[in-house]
């Protein structure tokens, strides 16, 4: 059995202790004396989650409902200034000093704690609140003061102890002997980092692969301040339309589809429309693309389509969600995203080929691409896209592998800018467009 305690003190002594690689230490002799059993929870209570980011869970403790729990155990009320601090701050002050205890003195067990958050998560329906106040007062008044300070942080999502994914990875690599570049790397393919310890207790770090149904961290694109001087660039390059919408990871396995965000959020419930026209392409696959709204020809803002995901699908228009697939990373069985963006390209296209449509007119399009090697035809193709109301263009290397969680170094989003800085505003057409930009 591991004490909870053991957990809160290194997350203290980690937040106190400025050097990086001793911070890690700390980690890793914590880590490495655990057994197998207990790996994967204790890394979640190191990084604050204790479940992977796209399980349709959430803690649902807010402010005031921890603020009434410790008041309740405390007999305290607390000051308006420290109802602002920080909640690990206002527990650790409220349980120093409480009037309600246990019967009989107990020592918190990590694993009773992992579990004990997990089912407040859980609770559904109808007196849900109450058992979700009911089992986190049981564990705080068994905490001590500092157990209670990182129960509360747990809780609320507010860490900030300075242990980031790369410091994590760090000290998961010294508990196990594995290079952090692949515990970095197992990350991206699997962002869980409770399950990228395991693995690399068990010197299986470097089997994660892409899966379908799992996420994976997508890469991201550079941005330039100055769009016209990026298209200047010399060189045979792949513009890709930024129709404006919001990015997600598509998968597909077997008779299922799965949509996350760029956040990991899983959004397939509210989209269950547009799954069973993904649902018709051939294949297991992950895809990457823009979910965007479109009605009457028209493509709604992006604040629209997240409404309607909050909303779960329901919506008081007849916009229809549509998918523009711009990047293939995975097909049946194979990872693809070591291959160049060409190649991967024109592999998306085989996939799509009897199922995608016209853009913004079909449910599943490919987004719309032009491979150029002249500048002069490179802005060109954005002056239309921004005619047409879309947001911009991405230029893509034909030649570059795409890096899980990582920064592309030759991929860049050229998006809108103002209408003095676009040369071709003088021939600018009328267009639908995108309504409310």
């Amino acid at each position: 059995m591991l004490p909870y305690l053991e957990i809160a003190r290194a997350l203290e002594d980690a937040s106190r202790e400025e050097r990086r690689d001793a911070r890690a230490d700390l980690l890793a002799s914590l880590l490495k004396a655990l057994p197998p059993e207990s790996v994967r929870p204790v890394a979640r209570l190191l990084s604050g989650r204790l479940w992977p980011p796209w399980e349709p869970r959430e803690m649902g403790i807010g402010p005031e409902t921890l603020e009434e729990v410790l008041e309740e155990i405390s007999g305290q009320v607390p000051s308006p200034e420290a109802k602002g601090a920080d909640p690990g701050d206002l527990a650790e002050r409220m349980v120093q000093g409480r009037s309600q205890r246990t019967l009989s003195p107990t020592t918190l067990d990590a694993l009773q704690v992992y579990e004990a958050l997990r089912q407040i998560s859980s609770q559904r329906g109808v007196g849900s609140t109450f058992r979700k106040r009911s089992i986190l007062r049981g564990l705080l008044l068994s905490a001590s003061p500092l157990e209670a300070k990182y129960i509360a942080k747990t809780v609320r999502g507010r860490m900030a102890v300075g242990l980031g994914p790369s410091l994590l990875a760090e000290a998961i690599g010294r508990a196990f002997g594995v290079d952090p570049l692949q515990v970095k790397r197992a990350y991206s393919y699997n962002p869980d980092y409770g399950t990228v310890a395991l693995h690399a207790l068990r010197g299986e770090v470097c089997d994660l692969r892409l899966s379908p149904s799992h996420p994976s961290r997508q890469m991201a694109f550079r941005r330039d301040e100055h769009p016209w001087d990026a298209m200047g660039v010399v060189g045979r390059r792949a513009y890709v339309v930024r129709y404006g919408g919001l990015r997600v990871q598509v998968h597909k396995l077997s008779d299922q589809v799965f949509f996350y965000t760029s956040q990991l959020r899983n959004v397939t419930h509210p989209l269950r429309d547009l799954a069973e026209e993904v649902i018709r392409v051939k294949g297991n696959f992950i895809l990457e693309g823009e979910l965007i709204l479109v009605e009457d020809g028209r493509i709604l803002p992006l604040s629209v389509i997240v409404g309607r995901i909050n909303l779960r699908g329901r919506s008081r228009g007849e916009a229809v969600s549509s998918l523009a697939a711009s990047d293939l990373l995975y097909l049946n069985g194979r990872d693809l995203i070591d291959e160049s963006y060409a190649e991967r390209r024109r592999s998306l296209v085989q996939v799509l080929r009897n199922v995608a449509g016209r853009p913004l007119v079909s449910r599943v399009f490919l987004a719309e691409e032009e491979v150029l090697e002249d500048p002069d035809g490179a802005k060109k193709f954005l002056g239309r896209s921004l005619d047409r109301g879309f947001r911009g263009v991405i230029m893509r290397d034909p030649e570059g592998a795409y890096i899980l969680g990582g920064i592309s170094r030759w991929d860049e989003v050229i998006s809108e800018m103002p209408e003095d800085q676009n040369p071709l505003q003088e021939d600018r057409r009328t267009y639908p467009g995108r309504a409310g930009r």
